[in-house]
């Protein structure tokens, strides 16, 4: 019989970003007792929640996809938290015009921008969008198609795969977006998620994540500051987490069962000694940094048609308004080899961000306001890479884990860096554990 969430054993859920709440939900809703461990002193992973002066913002991931079913389903059961529509607007400079990729236009942006590469290039580039729309799960990692992609195709990086110029032109700008990697440091087997972002529609949360995740918390416990040490293990199986709250000494808490809803490298370094041979799998995907800057202008900085600008010529990879009506406030990114700092001091965020204010006004031909505040958030593995041959790795992964029958995986190198990517890795994990505490085969 099904444990209520008032009784039985708990499971617990490390990590309070995407896949995290995602795991954690789909227990919860099966009635499983939950509880949420989270290092940081705020949930919600790289969602990025922080404030611009007395504003709350997202310096993280807040673009969701129309298609996005599990996170809107997620969102809706947490109560009435609306959508407004935002889209993906990028322009970027190319011979002195500023070329634009809408995605409510994205068909005709598309063709545009595939326009500059050969025929060979457009014709696949369409080959594989074509796979995308036909089968969604082409645009999720490990799909059947994209695999025996890498096979053929993975001993040379994406940027072996096409021409110079629509590397230059269109993919740079897609893979700098999801991995925060260069062409020559991610996959064609891999390229399916980044192809799938130009195939949807984006909105934002009207009122952000924050009230989502509180209405979460109402339902599920979410411990902060508390820092996953190593699992506790007897017979070969995870019975438990040794677990240190804000630096305090190592104590022991027994568990029904176990996600890790973490980045590859974080779950690498907690199961290392317990199971090496695991751990030694997860340190396999790469992870990229990236450094956010929000800035509040005194009027609007973009225009209403481009509403972002990519880069390729410094550490700025990406400027763009913060809302379809927020132009006031500029997201930079940094990001990419350029944006890849060995100390990162505050001097050298303020001269990036001077630095790419004047390139984007300079090939905007506008005039900036007065800057009014700024907030800035960096992650040290903000991005997944992926792996080359990554349908192969995550098979690896799958066959160790399935010798651990409570231990579940989630995380953005299971299905993919976007929200819903994650939210079906935490989804299918959650599953898992559930067939475990059921009784049956996880």
């Amino acid at each position: 019989m099904t444990p209520t969430a008032a009784d039985g054993p708990t499971v617990a859920v490390v990590g309070s970003g995407a896949s995290g709440l995602a795991a954690a939900y789909h227990l919860h809703r099966l009635g499983h007792r939950v509880e949420v461990i989270e290092a940081g002193e705020v949930p919600g992973g790289r969602f990025g929640i922080d404030r611009l002066g007395d504003r709350p913002v997202m310096t993280g991931g807040k673009n969701i996809g129309r298609r996005y079913e599990l996170f809107r389903t997620f969102t809706a059961a947490m109560g009435e938290h609306p959508y407004v529509p935002f889209g993906i607007n990028a322009s970027r400079v190319e011979g002195g015009k500023v070329l634009t990729l809408d995605s409510d236009r994205r068909l005709r942006s598309f063709a545009h921008f595939a326009r500059m590469g050969s025929p060979r290039d457009m014709l696949r580039l369409v080959r594989l969008a074509r796979a995308i729309r036909a089968d969604r799960a082409n645009g999720y990692l490990g799909s059947p198609l994209f695999t025996e992609l890498a096979r053929a195709n993975d001993h040379e990086p994406l940027s072996k795969q096409f021409g110079a110029r629509v590397t230059r032109v269109l993919l740079r700008p897609m893979v700098i977006r999801n991995n925060g990697a260069e062409p020559d440091e991610v996959y064609l087997g891999t390229f399916g998620t980044n192809l799938a972002m130009l195939l949807d529609t984006y909105d934002q949360l009207e009122n952000g994540i924050e009230p989502v995740l509180a209405a979460f918390a109402e339902r599920v416990p979410v411990r902060l500051g508390t820092t996953v040490v190593a699992p506790v293990v007897r017979d070969g199986d995870v019975v438990g987490l040794r677990l240190s709250e804000r630096g305090g000494p190592v104590q022991t808490r027994e568990y029904a069962a176990v996600v890790l809803a973490t980045t590859a490298h974080a779950a690498a370094d907690i199961l290392r000694g317990e199971f090496p041979a695991l751990a030694k799998r997860l340190s396999e995907p790469t992870y990229f940094p990236s450094t956010v800057v929000l800035v509040e202008y005194d009027r609007p900085f973009f225009r209403t048609d481009v509403r972002a600008l990519a880069m390729d010529d410094g550490p700025c990879t990406n400027a763009g308004s913060y809302g379809m009506d927020e132009r006031h406030i500029v997201r930079y990114t940094f990001s990419g080899r350029q944006g890849r700092a060995r100390e990162l001091t505050d001097d050298l965020v303020a001269a990036w961000v001077d630095d790419a204010e004047r390139r984007v006004s300079g090939h905007l031909g506008l005039t900036p306001g007065r800057r009014v505040r700024s907030v800035v958030r960096h992650w040290p593995a903000a991005y997944c890479g992926y792996a080359p041959f990554h349908g192969e790795f995550l098979a690896g992964v799958h066959q160790l884990v399935g010798d651990v029958p409570s231990l579940a995986l989630a995380g953005d190198y299971l299905r993919g860096v976007s929200i819903e990517g994650c939210f079906r890795s935490g989804h299918e994990a959650g599953a898992r554990i559930a067939a475990r505490l059921a009784g049956g085969r996880p």
